[in-house]
This record gives C-alpha cells, structure tokens and sequence, in this order.
C-alpha cells in the first residue's frame, strides 16, 4: 500500500475516535443513557447499526468466497430479511419498545420466570464473547493481515495479534466511553463508509467482466435462486424456512441488535429504523456477491477442481510403488474434486482492480465492518451483564451511578477477555475457531420458539419454555453428532447421528439450515405439548404481554404525527414489494432457462 492508502485509513479511524468521544460525552449519568443511547436515536441511526452490526470484516472474504463458489443465491440470506423484519416490526418491537425493556432476557422473565432469564444471559454472554467479539477480532486481523500484508514482524501470528489489539483499543476506547450512543452513531458512520468503499469492488469488476447481463448469460448458472432440496449450502427448503429458526431469534431476540431498537426516540423512529434497515439488506448483499461471481470468470482456477479416471492412472503408471492400483482406480475414485481456493478471490480482486490511492478505502471499509460489530456487542454484553447479573443478582438496590461505573468496567475485562481468546485461536489455528462459531447455532431453535409463542399464545408456560430450552439444544447435538459415552468395563454406548440413523431424511442432512428447522420443529412440539401438560400461567401476568391489534399500528400519541408519506407501513410495504420484485425476476430468468 501507498503513503496515501495508509493516510486514508487512519484519517477514517482518527474520524471515528472524534465522532465516538463527541457523541457520547452525555451518555454517563443513567443506566439509560449509558445502554440505551439517552433513548434519543434517529430511524436513520437506529436502520444502519442494525445493519452494521451484523457485518464484519470476515464478511467480506467469506461472502465473496461462497458467492465465487455458488453464485446470487448468497444474496437470498439478506434479501429473505423481510420476513424477519416483518416478524420483528408488527409482533416483537411494539411490546418491546412500550414496555421499555433493557435486555430481551428480561422479556423472559416477565413472560415465564427468572431461570429462562439467566438461561438466556448467560448463553448470550458466552456467545457473544467467544463468537462475535473474540471470533470477529481473530478473523478481523487474519483478513486484513492477508489482503494488505501489514508486516510488523516476520512472525504471522505476532502480526495478527498487534492488528488484534489494535482494533480492540481503538473501538472499546470510545465504546467504552460513551456506551450505546457513541457506539451507534459511529456505527452510522461506518456504514457510510463501508457502502461506499464497498461499491467501489463491484463496479469495477463488473466493467471488468462487461457487466452483469454478460455473466448472466456466460455463467446462467451463477444466477440460479433456487437450488434443490438436496443442495449442500443453500437449499431452497432451507433458504425460505431459515427465518424460522436462526433469522427469527437473531432478530428478534438477540440483545446487539434489538438493542439498537430499544434506542430509538420513540416507536416511530424504531419501526422505520427496522424498515431503513431491511432496504440497506436489499443493498448489501450485491457489495459481495456481484465480485464473487465476477472472480470466477477472471479467475478460475480457484474453482474446485475434477480429477477424471484418465488422470488417476496416469498418476499410477509414473508411481514407482504402484500405490493406486490401476484395477482400484476405476471403482474407488471415479473422480476426485479437489479443494478450490474460492476465499483467495476477494484479495485478488483487490490486489487486481483497486488502484493504489483507493486501497486504504477498502480497508477502511473492512476496518469499519469490524470496529461496529465489536462496538454493538461489547456494548449489548455489558448492558447483559449489569443489568441481568448485578442488578438483579449482586446489587438489586444499586444507584444508577454504579451501574454506569459497572458497565464501564465489565466492557474493560470483556474486551480484554476477548483479547485473549483471540490469541488463543491463533495458536490452535481455525479449528477452534470454526467448532465456537456454532455455539448460536445450538441455542436459535429453541428460544426462537420460546420467544414467538410467548408473545402469541397464552398457553404457554414457563416449565415448558425451560423445558424446551434444554431438550431443543440436546436433540440438535443428537441430530448431528449422535452419542458416544463409554466407561471402561462398564457400559459402552455409540449411537449414530439421527440424520445418519433414520435414512429418509439423510439426503438432506448437509444444509445446517435443515437441522435448524428439523430442531425448530421439534421445539415447537415440546413446547405445545408440555405446556398442555403443565398449569397456566397466572392471566394477570400474560395478559399484558400477549400480542394484540393494537402492535399493528403506532400509538395514539405518535399517529397524527406521522400520517401520509411519513407513515412507515407505506415504507414497510414499498421494502416488501422491492423484495418480491427481486424474486420475481430470478423466477422468470430461471423459467426463460428452461
């Protein structure tokens, strides 16, 4: 990188700490100004953290990839948001927001009892920690370190960990400051920033490639929505059923991003914050998709790769040792897909079409995906901490000033925390890495449900959402890894996968998103009929949390202001159609292919 890259960038992170540190100099005198933004955010504010939140910098080398590999249907996971926000904006956020909840396992508690709270806090904060805030710093310095080459040291590992506690220092400094204010308007800031470095790889791979008609019609395939229920990633039976399971609970239940809504000035600007959020999904998703499938016309040879029969015995005939028998060749490796390199794509399409002078703005880009994950998930991990563990637990009659002071410090040895278990995967390489980032996986079906019936059916109750918690997390482990307990002259027990044991639905096992639903399924069962078993519980406390007509509009106070152009339906409704526009065209595109 050049002088210039380089002033770029820390002109973005100096700009950053200024904005951060201004915005939050007033957010320290009450819990709810400190966690809650002074509750004054604006719909724009409120839209783009909710966004910014969810992307980091890893995001831009894995999406790029799997779009290399399997094309437009990567998009379908930000485009399918509708349905989730459609959930989110009529069902959960009018209770949420008229009640002026804190934390979502609050929610818990008021609807069932304290046991599915601190369930619910305590699966968060490890989650958090270990996945998003550990996870993101570890793949946020391992991307940057491989895409701009920043070598302090001649060490990899050392070099990824400066990059590590750079990033770390940086955002908890202003993070840690002004708490949820300073960590939402920087979170708009960044993504200003991140769409308009963002924009730039995609136009420039598209001229590169003639444009996104001529890969239509060279690579049709690339285009393909819907894919078979058999596919191993994106099924079209998972891609249209995953808002049920991991896309309902992340948003609408997962405290960093409804956090942002819970924020806003009143409901209105947390409807069209919801509403700002789902047009920028529709937009997003082309920042990596387009130059994924634009880096397998110019470079294909990160594609995987087919070794026919030919080829294997050749590879024989000049093996001195003979070691694949020319008889077994045929009927043991009728051919052998090697590995293709589709995560090296995002860095040679920078290296390839970024001039120099832009490329400090795609890492200012990637650097503002990573510093607005860490900064809403340190912020939510310490709004769970003080509130769902010292003030409930510890300190029940704390002042506000020590729960400020609480925060603060929790968010200094989480941060520090995460420091660590960064490093850690650094030195037991991806493995780890890869096994911590599925603990949201395990803990999604069975409080998405929890968290739907509980606002709309007053049945159920609070033994069955328990219930349903532990058996929803212990049958997905069973769906996919089976059992194996073995004491040593005692007993011996190795069960296979249910996927494995129960041959029907085995074609389908690869798609993690048919585990969720089978596992979202299965929750629902549990929770419907244990709750019939079990006693009610008291009307007086589910009354008043049981969804009702009423969330289908905003309150009385708030209608006249916000009638005709300014009312959000009409916004919600254009996003919808905007949605079905887009899935329109890839069925008549698919249809015109056959």
């Amino acid at each position: 990188m050049s002088i210039i890259d380089y002033a770029v960038f820390f002109l973005y992170i100096t700009a950053t700490l200024v904005l951060g540190f201004m915005t939050g100099r007033t957010a320290r005198r009450k819990p709810s100004d400190y966690f809650l933004g002074e509750k004054k955010l604006p719909w724009y504010v409120v839209g783009t953290s909710m966004v910014a939140s969810d992307i980091s910098s890893e995001t831009f080398i894995a999406n790029v990839g799997i779009a290399f590999q399997y094309g437009i249907v990567v998009a379908s996971q930000g485009w399918n948001s509708w349905l989730n926000y459609s959930v989110f904006l009529f069902i959960f956020l009018p209770y949420y927001v008229r009640t002026g909840l804190y934390t979502m396992p609050q929610f818990l508690e008021q609807r069932y009892n304290s046991t599915c709270r601190y369930l619910f806090a305590i699966s968060l904060v490890i989650g958090y920690i270990f996945t998003l805030l550990a996870g993101s710093l570890y793949a946020g310095g391992l991307a940057i370190e491989r895409i701009f080459e920043l070598h302090l040291s001649d060490d990899l590992g050392t070099n990824i960990k400066w990059g590590i506690i750079f990033f770390a220092v940086t955002t908890g400094a202003y993070t840690i400051y002004g708490g949820m204010k300073s960590s939402a308007w920087t979170d708009f800031m960044q993504m200003m920033v991140l769409l308009f470095a963002g924009i730039l790889l995609p136009i420039l791979a598209l001229q590169k490639t003639g444009g996104v008609f001529q890969l239509a019609h060279e690579m049709p395939d690339k285009f393909e929505m819907f894919l078979p229920p058999t596919h191993r990633q994106f099924p079209w039976t998972g891609v249209f059923t995953g808002f049920l399971t991991v896309g309902l609970w992340y948003t609408c239940a997962s405290q960093h991003i409804v956090q942002r809504v819970l924020s806003a000035k009143n409901e209105w600007h947390a409807r069209m914050g919801v509403v700002t959020a789902g047009f920028l999904r529709i937009v997003t998703p082309l920042i990596f998709v387009l130059p994924g499938i634009a880096a397998f016309k110019l470079f294909p040879e990160l594609a995987p790769r087919r070794i026919d029969q030919s080829y294997l015995l050749l590879l024989q005939s000049s093996n001195p040792i003979g070691a694949i028998p020319s008889f077994a060749a045929y009927e043991w490796f009728p051919a052998i897909e090697l590995p293709g390199r589709q995560d090296q794509a995002y860095l040679l399409l920078v290296k390839t079409l970024i001039p120099t002078g832009l490329k400090g703005l795609v890492l200012a880009g990637m650097a503002a995906a990573l510093m607005a994950t860490v900064s809403s998930v340190l912020t939510s991990t310490s709004t769970l901490l003080t509130i769902d563990i010292y003030k409930k637990l510890l300190r029940p009659r704390s002042s506000d000033r020590e729960q400020v002071v609480f925060g603060m410090a929790a968010s200094v040895v989480v941060l520090v925390a995460s420091i660590f278990i960064a490093f850690s995967y650094i030195e037991s390489g991806e493995a780890l890495f890869r096994l911590v980032q599925r603990i949201f996986f395990y803990i999604a079906p069975p409080f998405a449900v929890v968290f739907l019936l509980g606002l709309l059916w007053r049945r159920a109750t609070a033994t069955a959402a328990v219930a349903t918690i532990i058996s929803g997390s212990i049958f997905l482990w069973l769906l996919q890894r089976g059992l194996s307990v073995s004491i040593p002259h005692v007993f011996s027990i190795n069960l296979p996968s249910l996927w494995d044991a129960i041959s029907l639905i085995t074609p389908y096992k690869q798609a993690y998103q048919h585990s969720a639903l089978l596992t979202w399924i299965f929750c629902m069962i549990v929770m419907i009929v244990t709750s019939l078993l079990t006693a009610p519980q008291p009307k007086e406390q589910v009354d008043r949390i049981i969804w009702n007509r009423s969330y289908l509009n905003l309150p009385p106070d708030e209608r006249d202001r916000y009638r005709g152009w300014k009312d959000f339906r009409l916004w919600w409704l254009l996003f919808i159609v905007s949605v079905l526009a887009i899935y329109g065209f890839f069925l008549w595109f698919n249809f015109l292919r056959r």
